[in-house]
C-alpha cells in the first residue's frame, strides 16, 4: 500500500489520555479549575451566522467566543500532536490536498463519496465516546470535554477541535471503512468530508458496504456529488490523477490567465496589488503540485 510519512505520538501519549480528574484536566488545558467550571456551565458560548454554500443553500457558523476558543484550540492542538492514520489527509499539519491526490497515482478505477452535513452529524455522544472509550478518561472528565467540544449535542461549524475531533468521534468506522479498503489492495484517503477509494479495480459490493457503515454511524453520504471513474482523468480535491502524474485542472489555468488578464485593466494600485496577491496565491498552488512531483521524482531518483 502506498503510504505517507507519519508523525507525532501514539494516542497513550496524548496529554488528554486517561485524565481521571477535572483538576487535572484544567491543568492540560492551561485554565484555571473555576475557569473550567464556567466555560462547562456557561450557556452563550458562541456568535452565529450563515454563511452561503459553493453549491447552494447555506450552513451556520457557530464561532466560539474568545475564552472557550482557547481551550478548543488546546484540544485541538493535544490532538494534532498524534500520530493520525496515513489514510487521513485532512486535518493533519504537513498533509495537503496534493499529498491527498497523491495517493491515488497509478490507479484505474476511482470513487469518491462526500459525507452530508458532516459536522451536524457528529455528535456529543460519539465524542464523550471518544474521550471515555479511546482516550480512557473518567467519566466526568469525558463528559467535560465532550460539553467543552460540541454545542446543542453536536460538533459546532466553526470550533476550532471540531475538525480533528470529527474524525477521532468516529475512529472506529473509518478504522472499519479502511479494513475494507485495505481487503481490497485498494487505496483510501479521508480529506475532512470528502473519500477517496481507488485501485485497479472497485467492486460494487465493497461501497455498498462502506456506505453501509456510514448509515450505521449516523452519516450520510450525497449522492449529487458521487463518482465513479474508470480509465479516465479523476479530480480529487481540486488535483487531476491522470495515470501516473498529477495535474492542475484545466479551470485552475483558466482562472490564472484571467486575473492576469484582468491586471492589465486594474486602474489603481490597490486593484493592482490585490490582484498581485491573487496570481501569486494561483502560481503558488500550482507550485505545490509542481513541488510534488519533484519530490518524488528524487526519491525515485535515489532508490
Amino acid at each position: 500500500m502506498k503510504k505517507v510519512e507519519s508523525q507525532g505520538y501514539a494516542l497513550r501519549d496524548c496529554g488528554l489520555y486517561n485524565i481521571q480528574t477535572k483538576a487535572v484536566l484544567a491543568k492540560r488545558l492551561l485554565v484555571s479549575p473555576s475557569r473550567l467550571t464556567r466555560l462547562t456551565n456557561k450557556q452563550d458560548r458562541y456568535r452565529c451566522w450563515t454563511e452561503p454554500k459553493k453549491s447552494g443553500g447555506t450552513r451556520e457558523i457557530e464561532a466560539p467566543l474568545d475564552d472557550l476558543k482557547d481551550v478548543q484550540k488546546r484540544i485541538s492542538e493535544l490532538l494534532g500532536r498524534v500520530r493520525a492514520p496515513s489514510y487521513l489527509m485532512a486535518p493533519v499539519k504537513g498533509r495537503s490536498y496534493v499529498d491527498n491526490a497523491a495517493i491515488h497515482v497509478g490507479s484505474q478505477c476511482f470513487r469518491l463519496l462526500d459525507i452530508e452535513d458532516f459536522f451536524p452529524s457528529c455528535t456529543e455522544k460519539r465524542v464523550f465516546w471518544f474521550f471515555r472509550t479511546v482516550m480512557r478518561c473518567s467519566v466526568d472528565v469525558a463528559a467535560v470535554l465532550a460539553r467543552l467540544s460540541t454545542r446543542n449535542g453536536r460538533l459546532p461549524q466553526g470550533s476550532p477541535c471540531s475538525p480533528i475531533l470529527a474524525f477521532y468521534a468516529y475512529f472506529d468506522m473509518w478504522e472499519t471503512i479502511n479494513a475494507t479498503v485495505e481487503s481490497r489492495k485498494c487505496y483510501l484517503t479521508v480529506y475532512a468530508d470528502d473519500i477517496t477509494i481507488s485501485g485497479e479495480s472497485i467492486r460494487e459490493f465493497d461501497v455498498w458496504r462502506i456506505k453501509q457503515t456510514l448509515f450505521k454511524f449516523g452519516h450520510r453520504y450525497n449522492r449529487s456529488k458521487e463518482r465513479a471513474i474508470i480509465n479516465r482523468p479523476a479530480d480529487i480535491t481540486g488535483v487531476i490523477v491522470r495515470g501516473d502524474i498529477l495535474l492542475l485542472p484545466n479551470r485552475q489555468h483558466k482562472a490564472l490567465t484571467e486575473v492576469i488578464r484582468k491586471r492589465s485593466s486594474a486602474g489603481t494600485s490597490l486593484e493592482r496589488n490585490a490582484i498581485d496577491r491573487q496570481i501569486r496565491g494561483r502560481i503558488a498552488q500550482a507550485g505545490q503540485i509542481t513541488r510534488h512531483l519533484e519530490k518524488i521524482g528524487a526519491k525515485i531518483a535515489s532508490a
